[in-house]
């Protein structure tokens, strides 16, 4: 019999999560991306990735009455993106378990 298995991940502080991130992936040199030449209507982006481990909380129901809690330590993988005069802004992240 299958049955479907609904798992949560849960950070305690994802706003905190997010500043550390972007101040990572902040590059201390600008390596010309945002000034490339592209059509009108397009806007160029520079992109920075950072891989952080993290401690989070991973939960789901056992039964109908038992919600299983498991903390664990698990890799990420955070990108940002860069505008023309703008900072870097968290775009996506993935978890590499």
């Amino acid at each position: 019999m299958k049955r479907d298995l609904h798992l949560t991940a849960s950070v305690d502080d994802p706003e905190a999560l997010e500043n550390i991130v972007e101040q990572l992936a902040t590059r201390h040199y600008d390596i010309g991306c945002t000034n490339a030449t592209v059509p009108p209507s397009w806007q160029a982006i520079d992109t920075s990735s950072v891989e952080i481990y993290m401690s989070v909380r991973v939960e789901f129901d056992y039964n109908k009455t038992q919600r299983i809690r498991i903390p664990c330590v698990t890799a990420f993988l955070f990108s940002c993106v860069k505008e023309k005069n703008n900072p870097y802004d968290l775009m996506w992240s993935i978890s590499l378990s």
